[in-house]
């Protein structure tokens, strides 16, 4: 069995989202990686995702709510009561549109809610940011207070500019944050062989690759980290629906990760980054 770290279903504030209203450019992308998108990105379907993540194996997926993409964390509860221990929640949070606001959706969401940790995404949130802005620090400071395991969406091709996902500003956050929970959505990618030295430094940041991982300038080095110096921290994501749960978890599981590592890369990671 394992757990898919990335995945975006069809919720309904996803119905708009340009990974399922796009499907042409959608499959154009997963193309480039040798891969195919999940059916659910033309059906819209949860069934079609559920009957796809029992095809692989796949026993549970973690949602990272993307608030730039429109997603709202009602979904979260909307998935957790539908679909019991199926879903893993991340509630995205937006900090610049104000730290109580963001207070309060950890309070709702994760501390009294079924979510396991927060989503973050600095490049595309209305106002972008970056990851060592002091203004941002008391929500690090909360999250590491709280063991709440946070999850930043840094690093992939679609980005205002690749200053957003700068490896030296992660190493600050690390480097004073030194218990909060970190990892990498989309792995750092492309800066590949820097996060890897970066978080094997330091102890409190994993690396999801998801689609990177596939067929992609710098993904011999993911496997090499995950074949021995990251081997406890590597994570398996797709990033469904642009990239199919079937085509990922066949792919890491061939990739030439060693079969001692596997468990490691597909499933134990995940849970002990979620406390799970």
């Amino acid at each position: 069995m394992s757990i898919d770290f990335r995945v975006r279903p069809p919720v309904p504030s996803y119905k708009s989202a340009e990974f399922y209203t796009n499907i042409a450019d959608v499959s154009q992308r997963a193309a480039r990686f040798g891969a195919e998108i999940s059916p659910c990105a033309k059906t819209f379907s949860m069934d079609d995702l559920i009957k796809e993540m029992d095809e692989c194996g796949v026993e549970q997926a973690v949602i990272p709510i993307r608030k730039g993409c429109g997603g709202n964390n009602e979904d979260l509860l909307y998935l957790h009561e539908n679909w019991p221990n199926r879903f893993i929640g991340l509630a995205g949070i937006a900090p610049l549109m104000g730290l109580d606001k963001a207070f309060a959706e950890i309070e709702q969401y994760v501390k009294h809610g079924p979510c396991a940790g927060i989503a973050l995404e600095p490049a595309f949130d209305p106002e972008p940011w970056f990851v060592d802005d002091e203004r941002v620090f008391p929500l690090y400071e909360k999250c590491q207070a709280e063991d709440i395991p946070v999850v930043f969406t840094f690093g992939g091709i679609f980005t205002p500019g690749l200053k957003h996902y700068l490896p030296l500003a992660m190493d600050s956050v690390a480097a004073t944050f030194p218990k909060l929970n970190i990892a990498l959505s989309h792995g750092g990618w492309p800066f590949v062989t820097e996060v890897c030295q970066l978080a094997f430094n330091r102890g409190n940041i994993y690396l999801a690759p998801d689609m990177y991982m596939l067929n992609a300038p710098g993904s011999s080095d993911y496997i090499a980290a995950a074949n021995g110096i990251l081997y406890d921290r590597m994570i398996f994501a797709s990033a469904a629906p642009i990239i199919s749960v079937r085509d990922a978890e066949r792919h890491y599981r061939t990739c030439g990760v060693k079969e001692k590592f596997l468990p490691y890369l597909m499933e134990q990671n995940a849970r002990r980054f979620l406390h799970l």
